[in-house]
């Protein structure tokens, strides 16, 4: 049994896994003011939701963007389960190169992304997280990451025009009926939609001519599942893939140590 735990920017997301599979997602958002008795109260409920005590857990695996929250996972792991977390970085032998001028840079869910496509479909392929921010890695056809690029992502363009201007709304982030909005909310649903599609399509053309035309794209996040609705781009639908990758590194890194 495998804990794997995602901390993004908005949410936190517990994966449980049985023998690889996984059998049972939570999330929650990411509190900074939470403390470590709230967070046990969290995992606690979790833990029977799935119907297992901390004792079984063979091991816990962390990935985190949101640096303030990691000593509250990594000691409330250490107490509860008694188990020291795999935390994952950029300084872990992976397999493959991280090209960035500062390796540390990189977030470990795009670590975590590009070490399961790598593990789940090989390359040419182009990932694509529609979460907090829209990001893109960019893996060729001998598994080389070559880095990647970095977008708003769609809550974070709504929220800007709603924050940036004295009349515009807020809104539910949907597909209008018609592109051309007859009223102020649907004008900018059609904006911040169909400018994400576009922008998101434009991006894989030119991504392609550097990795490939051949280049197989995989989504995930949050996001994920209203795009792919819209767009014949998308070749994998991943909405868990984070917490692959995480399991799959937990795997690799316990099946090195063993040599």
């Amino acid at each position: 049994m495998l804990l794997a735990i995602d901390i993004g920017n908005t949410n936190v997301v517990f994966g449980f896994f049985i023998k690889g599979k996984l059998v049972q997602t939570k999330r929650i958002s990411s509190t900074i003011s939470r403390t470590e008795d709230e967070l046990w109260i969290v995992l606690k409920e979790f833990l029977a939701q799935v119907k297992t005590s901390p004792e079984s857990m063979e091991g816990v695996v962390i990935s985190s963007v949101v640096s303030e929250l990691n000593e509250i996972f990594i000691n409330t792991v250490k107490e509860n389960f008694k188990i020291t977390p795999l935390f994952i970085n950029s300084m872990m032998d992976l397999g493959f190169k991280i090209p960035y001028d500062d390796p540390t840079t990189l977030g470990a869910d795009r670590i975590c992304n590009v070490f399961a496509v790598i593990k789940k479909f090989g390359g040419p392929a182009i990932i694509v997280d529609f979460g907090t921010a829209t990001t893109y890695d960019i893996i060729t056809n001998k598994c080389e990451y070559l880095g990647g690029v970095i977008a708003p992502g769609l809550k974070m363009s709504a929220i800007g025009l709603f924050q940036q201007t004295s009349k515009l709304p807020k809104v539910e982030l949907k597909f209008p009926e018609t592109i051309v909005g007859k009223n102020t909310v649907r004008a900018i649903q059609s904006g911040v939609m169909y400018g994400a599609i576009d922008a998101f399509e434009g991006m894989v053309k030119r991504l392609r001519r550097v990795v490939g035309k051949y280049a197989i794209v995989v989504a995930t996040g949050g996001y994920a599942s209203i795009i792919a609705e819209m767009t014949n781009e998308i070749k994998y639908l991943e909405p868990n893939l984070v917490l692959e990758g995480e399991r799959l590194i937990y795997e690799h890194v316990k099946k090195k140590s063993k040599r």
